[in-house]
């Protein structure tokens, strides 16, 4: 069966089975030395990513290496191709947002 296994298993948190063409939110981080970037921690929703994100700063923020992380639309595809490359430099990967769009008043 092909997909991928999106969220965690721990916390209550439920892990699912997602379809290849499926939709998520996943952290990026940018490696400022190495001028390469990663996509770790997949999720289902945009609030769930964004908390992996925060999660994934207050881990290296102390450490000498700091990535610039940030909360990317991706497909399962994509995720899970890109999981093969390594120090991937590829300007046509997932970018995120610099600002969200304002809301409607």
């Amino acid at each position: 069966m092909g997909g991928l296994w999106v969220g965690v298993g721990w916390f209550g948190l439920v892990r699912r089975r997602v379809a290849d063409n499926t939709v998520v939110f996943a952290v990026r981080r940018d490696w400022p030395d190495w001028r390469t970037h990663e996509f770790v921690a997949p999720r289902l929703t945009l609030a769930e990513a964004e908390r992996a994100a925060q999660a994934e700063h207050a881990y290296w923020r102390r450490g000498p290496a700091r990535p610039t992380v940030s909360v990317v639309r991706i497909s399962v595809n994509d995720l899970r191709i890109h999981r093969n490359r390594r120090d991937c430099k590829a300007p046509d990967c997932a970018v995120g947002a610099s600002d969200r769009a304002p809301r409607p008043s």
